[in-house]
């Protein structure tokens, strides 16, 4: 529902903005618009010339502009327009970004994503951190010196700024990876630090919230950095564990209680894992959008393979369509707030402009140190590989065995001018991260649902919350269109590589690999007690039980051995996903 400061007209009669028919009016009104928008989607997606120049987040907040002018244009005031125009936080918070961080979680491929998990926790905990502190120190310092216009926000009102703009929203630019099939290393990058990164935001995002309903200047910050700390410790740790206690709970109550015979309740219970960490976190005073994030992993991981088949694709389908209608759902109230009463007169262009300068300084200050000193790390071993990369494109890269400190480099083609070597053990050598996908990362930083959701809970004792909001509409829009528009353009000027043929990929960089010391923990302590083992009932179909060597009769059943050896292999885990969903583009967004 809408956001309205009164319930009654004055007179102690209900407003139209309250009434049942207002009520229903708004929801025909926002439905309506929301259906237009799946059906642009799809015009999108069948066109990629111009979905590659047009987001699909772009399209939803110009279809929300365009409808937000006409009610401003027709109610020029009162209750409607206000009524129709905006969304209150709780919504927001409570109801849309859940199902939006847990399909994060979800679709994360645990190969890639723990093959890539330092540079990953890198980015999206310390880059965030760096971001949100760069992004209020830059902003700090302007206005200070008077270039901010007549807008003079508190330090502890740009910490919080900042945090929240450093939350990024990437499905625009992961529709055109996938689209492209780039090379899965930058895929994963670019899809863990996001996935990640909103959680961290939030979590700061809240923190900072409290110096600024306790009116903190930039030396109460200062002394109070010790707390920051350990209260953004607590909150992330505590909320880690819930989340992974939640999906591997999941996952014990569907070994222990078998709803495979009654699919419907077994789908609605599995469902329920969607909210249920979400407020359990709320209750306990920790991150829910943490929670819900590895809750959404570990489910995935655990819970997931103790379903019924047909019940595991219906789920994931849900889960799907409930994301994307609550990602499609905030970009197209984001268009139609444009034009709410409560935004005129808060349009601080200067601050607007130092503001997304800021942002994009602030995110080069975060992503090239870390990729510069992550890549620093990869030290090299005896008998490792050189790899030297020959002019600007990863296609160029050659590998030379060299033994102790002795270095080999291949002679320059033709149609190069330049080499560099890079020092890196061949163990490691699909970890390094080079320039061009450092750009491209540093290019994904788009703002979008969840900076939008924090600037809407601004802490309300800011008097500056209506200015922040509409600087965080605005960078949204320059993101969304400009990035988003030219991802595809910059992905061939930067020589990324596309068109990947992921078999093939997965088959030379991970098929003959040993299992780490987390894997072989998970399987001698945690997959043969969360996992059922002893009672599954497969329904695959006869062409995938033979791809898997299973027996051939028509009630499929695994014993116990084969199932724990299918447990324990990583082709069969990755590859077990609802059909048409396995490849490892799969981000949960996509049509």
């Amino acid at each position: 529902m809408a956001d309205y400061d009164e319930n009654d007209d004055g007179n102690g009669n209900e407003s139209w903005s309250t009434s049942e028919i207002g009520i229903s009016f708004y929801f025909f009104v926002f439905l309506s618009l929301l259906a237009l928008s799946l059906v642009l989607g799809n015009l999108l997606n069948s066109r990629p010339k111009l979905g590659s120049v047009l987001p699909e987040a772009g399209m939803t907040i110009l279809v929300g502009a365009v409808a937000g002018l006409f009610v401003h244009v027709a109610f020029r005031s009162g209750s409607v327009p206000d009524g129709l125009l905006s969304f209150s936080s709780e919504v927001l918070f409570v109801a849309l970004l859940p199902p939006i961080i847990f399909i994060s979680g979800y679709h994360i491929k645990p190969v890639l994503f723990f093959r890539h998990i330092k540079p990953i926790v890198l980015l999206s905990c310390l880059g965030t951190v760096i971001q949100s502190i760069a992004v209020a120190l830059i902003l700090y310092v302007v206005s200070i010196h008077g270039l901010t216009g007549n807008l003079k926000p508190s330090f502890s009102e740009l910490l919080t700024f900042g945090a929240l703009i450093s939350a990024t929203d990437t499905v625009s630019i992961l529709a055109i990876f996938q689209k492209k099939r780039v090379d899965p290393h930058l895929f994963y990058l670019v899809f863990g630090e996001s996935a990640l990164n909103d959680a961290v935001a939030l979590v700061l995002f809240r923190t900072f919230s409290n110096f600024v309903e306790n009116n903190h200047n930039i030396f109460n910050v200062a002394v109070d950095l010790i707390a920051l700390v350990l209260d953004f410790t607590y909150t992330f740790a505590g909320s880690f564990v819930l989340g992974i206690l939640c999906g591997v709970g999941v996952g014990v109550l569907l070994k222990k209680v078998n709803m495979k015979k009654t699919a419907l309740y077994e789908l609605c219970l599995y469902v329920l894992v969607m909210y249920l960490p979400y407020f359990l976190a709320t209750i306990l005073h920790l991150s829910g959008i943490v929670t819900i994030l590895f809750t959404g992993i570990s489910a995935k991981r655990y819970a997931a393979q103790n379903l019924s088949r047909s019940t595991e694709i219906k789920a994931d389908s849900l889960f799907r369509a409930t994301a994307h209608l609550a990602e499609t759902a905030i970009f197209l109230e984001l268009g139609l707030s444009l034009f709410n009463h409560a935004t005129f007169g808060n349009f601080y262009w200067e601050f607007i402009l130092w503001a997304l300068l800021a942002c994009l300084g602030a995110r080069a200050l975060a992503v090239y140190p870390i990729v510069f000193g992550y890549n620093k790390s990869l030290k090299l071993s005896k008998e490792d590989t050189v790899i030297t990369r020959k002019g600007s494109r990863d296609s160029h890269f050659s590998e030379r065995p060299i033994s102790g400190c002795e270095k080999s480099i291949a002679s320059p083609s033709s149609d190069d001018t330049s080499e560099h070597t890079l020092f890196t053990p061949n163990r490691s050598k699909d970890k390094v991260i080079n320039w061009g996908k450092t750009h491209m990362m540093w290019f994904s930083g788009l703002r979008g649902a969840v900076a939008y959701a924090c600037a809407h809970n601004f802490p309300e004792s800011s008097e500056n919350g209506s200015a922040f909001m509409v600087t965080t509409s605005i960078i949204i829009l320059v993101t969304v269109f400009l990035f988003g528009g030219t991802a595809d353009f910059m992905l061939e000027l930067l020589g990324i590589p596309t068109n990947v043929d992921e078999e093939k990929y997965m088959q030379e960089k991970y098929d003959d690999r040993e299992p780490g010391k987390l894997e072989r923990f998970e399987k001698a302590f945690i997959l043969p007690y969360v996992t059922d083992i002893s009672n599954i009932e497969c329904d695959l179909p006869v062409d995938e039980v033979d791809h898997f060597a299973l027996p051939r009769d028509d009630s499929v059943r695994l014993d116990l051995s084969a199932m724990n050896n299918r447990l324990s292999d990583r082709h069969f885990i990755e590859t077990h996903e609802p059909t048409g969903w396995k490849s490892i583009y799969d981000y949960g967004y996509q049509a």
